[in-house]
Order: C-alpha cells, then structure tokens, then sequence
C-alpha cells in the first residue's frame, strides 16, 4: 500500500529561492528539522528524504545533536577553544596560533562547509596530497608573502618555497583530529565514526647533526670572523653568536628554551655578579619552553665558557653587568633576540656547511641533535635515561630520533682504528 504524503512524518518542499528541494521534519527533543536535499528532481529527493530521516531518527535514538555540522564551523569552534586554554596558560599560546594559521590557511579552504560526520578516509587522503604540493604546485604557488597580525601589528614573511615534510604533515594531522573532537564534544558523531588518517611514509628519523670535525671548524670559522671586525657593534653581535653555538652545542637546549634564557635561570649566577668569571663553580641551568615544566639541566664544561665569553662582552658593550631578570642572549639594542636564522645562515656559508651529507639543511636546531648524537657516540655513551631527562624529552623520543647509530657514524670502530695493536 503506497503512503500517501501527508502521511509521511517529514515533508518535502520547493525552495524559492533556487528551486531545488528540502525537507521539514520534527523530532521529540530536537524540534524542527531543515536539511536540504540539493537536486530539482521530485523523485530523487524523495527518495533522499526518506533516507535522510531514517538516518536522523538513529541518530536521535544514539543521543546525537540532529543537523549539519560543518567543518569549517567545528574547525572555528576548536580554534576558538585552543585561545582560551592559551589565555589561562601563556605556555600554549604558540600551539593556538600554530592551530589557527593551519585551520585558516589549509583546512577550511580545503574542507569548507562539508558536514563533518561525510568526511571519509578517502577526503583525507586527497586532503594530504593537495596540502603537500600546496606551495609548489597548489593554489598557493603564486603567494610570495604570509601575513598575520601579532600584538596589532600587521606582520609578514616569505611564503614557503617547499613541498610540505611528512614531519609537516603527521603535526597538522593532530589539529584535523582536534576539530573532529570537538565534533565528538558536541554530539554530531561518535569517536568510533572518526575516519582512520593515512599514515606517514617510513622514513630513516636519524636528524641532521655537525661532525665534530664539522662543528670544531665552525668554531674556528666563527672565532676568525669575530678577531678580523673592529667595528664594536659586530664584534658584539659575533661574540654573541660564537656563545650561542658553543652553549647550544653543550646544553642540548631547545631554541626556544634559550630565546627563554634569563641570567637568574643559572644557578650560581651570584657568583658572576659577585667573583671573577672564571670562578663559575659548579652551575646549573633551568629550562623553560615547549609547555613543559620548568627542569634544571646539567651542561657540559664548554658551555660555561661560553657564558663566560657572553657575560664578559655583555658587560663591555653595555658598560654594566647584566641583571638577573636580563636574557642571556640579547641584540646590539639590548632586546632578546629572537631568532639567530640570518647571522647563523652567513656563519655557515663562511665555513662551507650549509648542508648536511644527506643534503638537508643545517639550522639552529641542528645543535640539539649533535649533543644528543655525540652523547651517544662516546665510549661509554652517556646512558639513555639519564640523556632524555636532561634534554626534556621522552626515551622513546631519544630512540626514534638519536638512537639509531648508523655505521658511518662508528666507521672507526668497524675499521678497528680504535682497538690497541697486538703485542
């Protein structure tokens, strides 16, 4: 027996506006329901609708929010929930603005408006191909400049020249996890209706590192070049950079936990202020950065002659000795410095190393990863517990990333140059 429609629980109607056809329904609890059918067929959208409510009854019955949830809203939904955490917790501040920039640039344009519970394996799959050639081949080819606003300023940087890295990629995917979460918080799917994300390629994880040959010539390059300047303001800021690269080296400190770095952050710092420079003592150092706790770590005796040399140029150039609340690394102007990028680019072009032999680049943050190498490297090494807790990080993250030791890095071991001749 065929219903007739005015005994159907839904109806279905004529929009004015583009003439294709929608559906009207109430639900106890949910109140009345519109979804749009989005074709000018009578029959088809029949047959959707019929489809439609049966799929909002189940859904009603599970205890899930009825109607569209779009991504790009949840998307400004979790944007918007990362800003008050960072309000309470200034630590994550740079995590939300990462988020943000990542949900503005790629996601929403990518995704827009599509309802979240339709998004499938198959979207994020061709999500990670688009996202991944965007600034070579994609819709940002063209873009020559990123702008933002930081503390109402209008601000702006080179656009990226690159694919994106799969390191990239696995961080971004976190954040589409994130606005599938807040999806789950507000009821318009279940965790287990989340689609699987495709996995990253299996790549060697080894970081770039500097030889100690290679780091020992960069010393020396960057020692030169701050003997041949007599201009004070150079001399100043190539002292500085030759104690940045010496104390990262010796530390293993992020490079934000440096730019962090403030005199009264080194235990003893009273003796500096108080005895000669070289009369350090034993110091230790407090870390701050990457949302962590605050942690005292142990540096290695080079890095105190590092903060010796740093101490003693501040002094000169300044004309006093730096307070306690004063960065450790600060400019020419007496501001922190932000970031070492350029005069570091010029250093490592003066030595020749501006490359690693597997052809990436060498940065800042190469120093951290030949601490951890050559920590590694040395007979004995320095014990894996001991190495993770004064580098902040996890055993498994000194495993993934430093502990896979490659024969070139112990050639002179499987060469037998270090065994003792025979009698």
């Amino acid at each position: 027996m065929e219903i007739e429609e005015d005994e159907l629980p839904y109806t279905v109607f004529q929009r004015y506006d583009n003439g294709t056809y929608a559906m009207r329904f109430t639900l106890g609890g949910h109140g009345q329901i519109r979804i749009g059918l989005r074709t000018r067929d009578l029959a088809k959208a029949h047959r959707l609708a019929e489809r439609k409510y049966m799929e909002a009854t189940i859904r009603a019955e599970q205890g899930l929010v009825l109607g569209v949830a779009s991504f790009d809203k949840l998307a400004q939904d979790y944007i918007k929930s990362l800003e008050a955490k960072a309000k309470d917790n200034p630590q994550k501040l740079k995590g939300y603005r990462y988020a943000a920039g990542v949900v503005n640039r790629y996601l929403v344009p990518y995704f827009g408006r599509k309802n979240i519970s339709a998004i499938l394996y198959k979207d994020l799959v061709g999500y990670k191909e688009w996202r991944k050639t965007y600034w070579t081949t994609g819709d940002g080819k063209d873009q020559k400049w990123l702008r933002f606003e930081r503390g109402h300023k209008n601000l702006k940087r080179k656009a990226p020249t690159t694919e994106a890295t799969e390191a990239t990629l696995k961080r971004e995917t976190s954040i589409v996890r994130g606005v599938f979460m807040q999806g789950v918080e507000k009821g318009f799917l279940k965790a287990s209706d989340i689609p699987a994300f495709p996995t990253t390629k299996s790549t060697d994880t080894k970081r770039p590192a500097f030889t100690k040959e290679q780091f020992d010539h960069l010393v020396q390059v960057a020692t030169q070049r701050m003997l041949e300047t007599e201009n004070p303001k150079q001399l100043y800021e190539r002292t500085v950079l030759l104690s940045f690269i010496v104390f990262a080296a010796n530390t293993g400190m992020r490079t934000m936990e440096m730019r962090n770095l403030d005199w009264r952050h080194i235990e003893n710092f009273h003796m500096m202020m108080d005895k000669p420079p070289t009369d350090l003592g034993d110091i230790g150092i407090w870390a701050f950065g990457k949302g962590l706790p605050p942690q005292k770590l142990i540096p290695r005796n080079a890095a105190v002659g590092a903060l010796e040399r740093l101490f003693l140029a501040t002094t000169k150039y300044f004309g006093e000795k730096p307070k306690p609340t004063d960065p450790v690394f600060v400019n020419f102007k007496g501001e922190r410095v932000a970031s070492f990028k350029s005069s570091l680019k010029a250093l490592l072009t003066a030595a020749g190393l501006e490359k690693a032999g597997d052809g990436s680049n060498f940065t800042a943050y190469c120093f951290r990863h030949s601490y951890a190498t050559w920590a590694l490297q040395r007979d004995p090494p320095v014990d894996v517990y001991t190495l993770s807790n004064n580098m902040r990080t996890s055993v498994e993250m000194i495993q993934k990333w430093y502990g896979k030791v490659r024969p070139e890095d112990q050639k002179r071991v499987l060469r037998g140059m270090d065994e003792k001749p025979e009698a």
